[in-house]
């Protein structure tokens, strides 16, 4: 799901929404929501994705090590 991030320009104050209370918000607010508003979008990323490539990095690591302690045996 996305996540947004609106920070109010005169008062610097941040608030943080996910989609559809960012539409909610900017249905009230339609007048005069870009004159006072800047959107970021906030990504974040899933705990499996996060363990997926924390897996692949450990193997990455463990065969470099591997290949480099082969190296090292041969001389």
């Amino acid at each position: 799901m996305q996540h947004f991030k609106i920070i109010n320009i005169h008062t610097n104050k941040v608030i943080n929404l996910n989609y559809t209370e960012l539409q909610d918000f900017m249905r009230i607010n339609r007048k005069d929501f870009f004159y006072n508003y800047t959107i970021q979008r906030i990504q974040k990323t899933n705990i499996i994705e996060k363990i997926f490539f924390a897996i692949i990095f450990f193997a990455c690591s463990i065969g470099i090590g591997a290949l480099f302690l082969e190296l090292l045996t041969r001389i």
